[in-house]
């Protein structure tokens, strides 16, 4: 069975967070599923080759809430030019700098890429927002990618039908999930489309008879 899952445009979250969208590096957003997520702070995650869109990160709250597993965004550029990437704002429940960390260079090998700058999770409402932006460190040797499951991203969609095909991508769910639009408004839409704990934060989008990938929005309540 299938779930109803609503995004907000990218345009709306990128204004309530204050981010740019750059060419290079389209941003994606968030796809929000089951709240309960594993509480251990390096619970395994699949092993990333690049910092992007679709890889698993461990976020460790500021605080004492227990640290959770979500799939990143694409990547973003604020306004003052820094690096970041977008994931769900209830991925960083206590709203802090949380610090994420990704698996990289071995099983058992994990990085930390930088702490949250950025955290709105207003609710599970219609009109409710649900984004976090990660502030990048530098990333060193870790290479940098806004590919998404082998399709570049070229844009920003600038509408979205009813019918069309929209695709999240998870870390949990191991791959892209695709769906029909069923409602379109101004700024949210909602597809069909299921989803498992750990996929929250996974980059939307919509492919193109060429292949590329267009980047539709980011995820609300």
């Amino acid at each position: 069975m299938t779930d109803q899952r609503r995004w907000e445009t990218v345009k709306t979250a990128a204004w309530r967070i204050g981010t740019a969208v750059v060419v290079a590096a389209i941003f994606i957003g968030l796809y929000q599923v089951n709240r309960t997520h594993p509480a251990h702070p390096q619970t395994p995650i699949p092993i990333a080759h690049a910092i992007g869109p679709g890889i698993g990160i461990n976020v460790s709250p500021a605080g004492d809430t227990a640290a959770k597993i979500c799939t990143t965004g694409f990547l973003v550029h604020t306004r003052d030019g820094r690096p970041g990437l977008l994931v769900a704002g209830h991925c960083n429940p206590d709203g802090g700098p949380g610090q994420v960390t990704i698996r990289y260079g071995g099983a058992f090998a994990y990085r930390t890429i930088g702490a949250f700058t950025e955290t709105v999770s207003d609710g599970s409402n219609w009109d409710d927002y649900d984004i976090g932006l990660i502030g990048l460190d530098d990333t060193g040797k870790i290479p940098v990618t806004s590919v998404i499951d082998g399709h570049p991203v070229i844009g920003v969609a600038e509408y979205v039908s009813v019918g069309d095909v929209l695709c999240h991508y998870g870390i949990r769910s191991g791959g892209p999930i695709c769906g029909p639009v069923v409602a379109s408004e101004t700024n949210k839409v909602r597809f069909e489309a299921g989803g498992t704990c750990g996929d929250s934060g996974g980059p939307v989008y919509r492919l193109r008879d060429d292949g590329s990938a267009e980047a539709v929005g980011d995820p609300g309540a």
